[in-house]
């Protein structure tokens, strides 16, 4: 863990190891000027050669030659000042500390939350400087044992010339930057040793923070009637979990966020090639999402009544697993026909949805679920798919979005569609039937939606943003915590 800091002296008396300062292109004079007088004209070439211009990611080391309290200066260029918003200085943040780390340095002090940032208040640049150097420095290391003593990290991160606006929000961008990280780690840790049950044994961590958690097992599921999904773990060695999070400080009635805990997916009986079983540890991401909110939500005291629920299961092709061709009763009386074993995450999803609506009666409902390929083959991994009738609802979760740097672009829920999913047996299909109505993403949230009666609600597809191959700016290979910044931002401005 980073310990953040705040100091109200400048970049030129801080003792930190590497002092992070930015500059707008295409015009970065002014600091490089500033320096080579400090440094006794020891900028001057850089200066000459144009080395460092400002623009967007662009680095540049240098050492103070001892002239200056701190041993090194890392420039970073912020790209056009029109363009700098809090999602850019996330990234520039999270390059910064990346780099920094991985040259060994341990202290680290920085000014970047002082720059002027689009649309943005001091406090959301301290916590979005902090949130991006947090979630950068992030790094899965558990099962490292061949040269552990050579990982690189960084011991702390101060804010410089710092008030009452920065104190606060590097305190907040902590919280929620460390409950994302949560989440990678739960995304991140192998399905041998992350199980249902060890997946709700997470969430029952919360009651440490004041959370009421209920953990349902297979028995308790039983008597509930949530019949999808214990039919999906019917394959499966590993008993299923169902688990509730109550956090209740606001008035009225709830806000609930459900999400899918799919532990790992083989695609059951319709197995999955090989190689796209590989990050299929990744497949509860939704489910760890909404325990980092929950865990986020209540370190920062938030002022409102949120439930979060999960429903978790493999999904495995073992000789008593589900059959193509099965007709499964959810919780509501409504009936599925599976016709596809591997879209087996909207049909726990039904279950944990229709219960959370009959049980609780929220104002609104958002479900977090790695539910299709075929979002990803949409938006790619820039973004997620949000898909709802409620026009109203929608336009808040983009607001989030945008703002908290983890965007959503909806996708339509046209009756045109609502073809591909008939079924001629049961009152719904699990998966499009083909014949022009593929439309994956959005026939997955045309099946959910016939498990919410009148709740205001949207579906989530984050199976592009949940995991990463790049290592880039604040984003580590693998699991990316994708949502908590997302629902924070929107739970804090749920009325």
């Amino acid at each position: 863990m980073v310990d953040i800091l705040t100091d109200k002296r400048n970049w030129k008396e801080s003792p930190a190891e590497a002092v992070i300062l930015g500059a707008f292109e295409p015009n970065p004079d002014g600091i490089l000027t500033e320096l080579n007088k400090l440094l006794d004209k020891a900028v001057e070439p850089l200066i000459r050669k144009k080395e460092f211009t400002g623009e967007l990611g662009q680095m540049k080391l240098i050492n103070t030659l001892k002239k200056l309290p701190c041993e090194n200066i890392l420039l970073i260029g912020l790209g056009k000042r029109d363009e700098f918003d809090l999602e850019r200085l996330r990234r520039v943040s999270g390059s910064a500390a990346k780099a920094l780390r991985d040259d060994g340095i341990r202290t680290i002090a920085t000014t970047l939350h002082n720059v002027p940032t689009k649309k943005a208040t001091l406090r959301e640049q301290a916590q979005a400087t902090v949130e991006g150097a947090i979630l950068g420095l992030y790094q899965f290391t558990k099962y490292k044992t061949l040269n552990k003593e050579k990982i690189k990290n960084v011991k702390s991160l101060t804010l410089l010339e710092a008030d009452k606006a920065t104190e606060e929000g590097s305190a907040a961008g902590k919280i929620i930057a460390d409950a994302q990280c949560s989440v990678r780690d739960l995304v991140n840790e192998p399905a041998m040793t992350l199980t249902p049950e060890k997946l709700a044994e997470a969430a029952l961590e919360l009651k440490k923070l004041g959370v009421k958690v209920t953990v349902y097992d297979k028995k308790g599921i039983e008597k509930l009637g949530l019949n999808a999904l214990l039919a999906v773990n019917r394959g499966s060695t590993n008993e299923p979990r169902f688990v509730i999070m109550e956090y209740r400080k606001g008035a009225g009635a709830p806000v609930a966020i459900v999400g899918k805990g799919i532990t790992f997916d083989s695609g059951g009986l319709d197995i999955k090639p090989a190689n796209y079983m590989l990050d299929m540890k990744s497949d509860m991401a939704g489910a760890a999402a909404v325990i980092g909110t929950m865990k986020a939500i209540a370190a920062l005291g938030l002022n409102a009544n949120v439930v979060g629920v999960f429903a978790s299961t493999e999904n495995m092709p073992g000789c008593n697993a589900y059959k193509p061709g099965d007709v499964v009763v959810g919780y509501n009386g409504r009936t599925m026909e599976i016709g596809n074993t591997d879209a087996e995450g909207r049909v726990v999803l039904s279950d944990a949805l229709a219960y959370t609506e009959k049980t609780f009666k929220p104002k609104f409902m958002v479900d977090l679920a790695t539910l299709t390929g075929a979002c990803v083959i949409a938006l790619g991994y820039a973004a997620a798919g949000v898909m709802s009738k409620d026009a109203a609802l929608v336009n808040r979760l983009k607001l989030a979005g945008d703002s908290s740097g983890e965007r959503l672009w909806e996708l339509p829920m046209w009756d045109d569609y609502k073809e591909g999913i008939k079924s001629d047996i049961a009152d719904v299909l699990n998966i499009p039937g083909g014949k022009g109505y593929e439309a994956g993403a959005i026939a997955g949230a045309l099946f959910l939606q016939h498990f919410v009666e009148k709740t205001p609600w949207a579906h989530i597809d984050i199976a592009g943003p949940a995991w990463s191959i790049d290592r880039k700016h604040y984003i580590e290979r693998g699991g990316t915590g994708f949502g908590v910044r997302l629902l924070v931002e929107f739970l804090k401005n749920v009325r």
